[in-house]
């Protein structure tokens, strides 16, 4: 009986140019390919055996088995559908069949990948797993113990999915018989239905990230991580709900450089005393006034603004611009966006001045608000040097959107020393007012871009770049009109004025 062997792909000329690769490159190009499919790099040859071992992180999402039509069902009974009970109560049922039989799959997957591991050396930075709380789970715990334990894991993310139909199963607890946990990790991501640890322990932990934390987390649940982990350098706070509408931040000794709260459920943010805080960014939906306390470290602030459900702004009598920007005067960037469904903010006249403020940028403002209300700004920070607009054009803004800013007439006779950039992309002629007040009252401005066609390209939440994307040709008319304006008003000639 003849024997099988394995044959090896070569090109034209019988070169096997894969197996002649460097094992660096060869992890380099494993560790892009979903965990499954790395794994099963093992079985092509026998050097490559050892090449899953060497991957530094791991994937492990029940997501990604899940069959198609598990997220066309979710997707119906999101949106209340089918609307007849008996019909709806079926593809619930369904749905919580195809959970279980998943997990099932899932966690022999997982019992499978340890059993055979055998105990030899793997090295590993980054675990990443997401199941269904069910009895299956109890592979997660076994899990997370050797990744952390044995393999000397230091960034653990877990995200736990409750089960269709079981609002009793108790929130998933990190495994507490392993010390390694807490003393090991640096990195550490809870999502949706996992309860957070006593950070008193976690002594080498520097980044914590929840997500989807459900309504029923009391809200000193929050605070308490401000002060447990005093080794805490940066926490994200995202779409995490709680019972008690104010989240109030007193801790002296929290060592947290860098805080994110996005599309968090708390009405107002009261931080009272972050000593190190350097970096914050707020992506506000139901949120409507923060109180900044004692932050003398904060220098890059960006605020973004949205609505979650499509309500009339006029209606919300606490959009006013003085509740979310009594801020730190040590404050240098700062980055105002209106994203989603726009959420108009009153503009006016800050009693508090900005001193150290240099760059500043509002952007995705819709175009049929009016286009003075980043002045209020301006005239509130005396050391600006750079404003960037970028004007997002829209045919469908709602009507109610269209306000004006009438006290700025008072504040011709005020001038400003240190402006010497404006940038603003989505220029029309509408917007000459805007340009004639800047060019009215800065005497120093060099540098003068009105583009009508860009986008702002973001690295991370707190730096920005005005993008040009194309020369957009302006009429004689247009130009005449801009350079006549410029040339009345101005104080002193820009160095460089680009239309485009």
């Amino acid at each position: 009986m003849p024997t099988l062997r394995r044959v090896r792909r070569r090109t034209a000329d019988g070169e096997d140019r894969l197996s002649a690769l460097p094992d660096d490159l060869i992890l380099l190009i494993v560790s892009r390919l979903a965990t499954r499919t790395a794994l099963s790099t093992a079985v092509l040859a026998r050097r490559w055996a050892r090449i899953p071992r060497e991957l530094p992180a791991l994937d492990f999402r029940v997501s990604d088995i899940l069959p198609p039509e598990y997220g066309r069902t979710v997707a119906l009974r999101q949106r209340n559908l089918p609307h007849e009970t008996t019909l709806a109560k079926m593809l619930d049922g369904l749905m919580a069949r195809c959970e279980i039989g998943t997990m099932r799959t899932f966690a022999n997957g997982v019992t499978s990948f340890l059993d055979a591991d055998g105990g030899h050396d793997r090295r590993l930075k980054t675990l990443r797993l997401e199941f269904f709380q069910t009895h299956d789970s109890i592979c997660a715990d076994r899990l997370i113990t050797a990744a952390v334990g044995a393999w000397g894991a230091e960034d653990l993310e877990v995200v736990v999915r409750l089960a269709s139909g079981d609002d009793q199963t108790p929130a998933y607890s990190l495994p507490h018989d392993c010390p390694n946990v807490r003393s090991r990790l640096r990195s550490l991501t809870l999502g949706k239905c996992c309860s957070l640890p006593s950070l008193h322990s976690y002594g080498t932990l520097t980044k914590l990230v929840l997500r989807d934390i459900p309504t029923s987390t009391p809200v000193d649940v929050y605070e308490r991580v401000f002060k447990d982990c005093t080794g805490l350098q940066v926490l994200h706070l995202t779409s995490c709900c709680c019972a008690h509408d104010i989240l109030v931040v007193d801790a002296p000794c929290s060592q947290i450089r860098e805080l994110v709260i996005e599309e968090c459920s708390f009405l107002a943010i009261e931080l009272r005393d972050l000593p190190t805080l350097v970096l914050l960014a707020c992506f506000l939906t139901n949120t409507a006034k923060i109180v900044f306390g004692l932050v003398p470290c904060l220098k890059d602030t960006n605020l973004t603004f949205s609505l979650e459900h499509d309500v009339l702004v006029a209606a919300r009598w606490n959009d006013k611009f003085d509740n979310f920007l009594l801020m730190s005067p040590t404050m240098t960037n700062l980055v105002i966006r209106f994203t989603r469904l726009r959420r108009w903010i009153v503009p006016s006249r800050s009693e508090r001045k900005f001193t150290n403020l240099k760059r500043l940028l509002v952007a995705d403002l819709p175009s049929n608000w009016d286009i003075l209300w980043p002045c209020c700004l301006l005239m509130a920070a005396p050391s600006l040097e750079v404003m960037h607009i970028y004007v997002a054009h829209s045919e469908t803004e709602p009507e109610y959107m269209w306000r004006r800013v009438t006290w700025l007439n008072s504040c011709n006779k005020l001038r400003h020393h240190h402006l010497k950039e404006l940038v603003m992309i989505g220029f029309t002629q509408r917007h000459i007012w805007l340009l004639k007040y800047v060019v009215s009252v800065c005497t120093s401005l060099q540098r003068i871009v009105l583009l009508k066609v860009g986008h702002v390209q973001y690295n991370g939440h707190w730096a920005w770049q005005m993008v040009r994307k194309q020369t957009c040709p302006w009429s004689d008319d247009e130009e005449t009109t801009v350079r006549r304006m410029i040339k009345k008003f101005e104080f002193r000639p820009p160095d460089v004025l680009i239309l485009g």
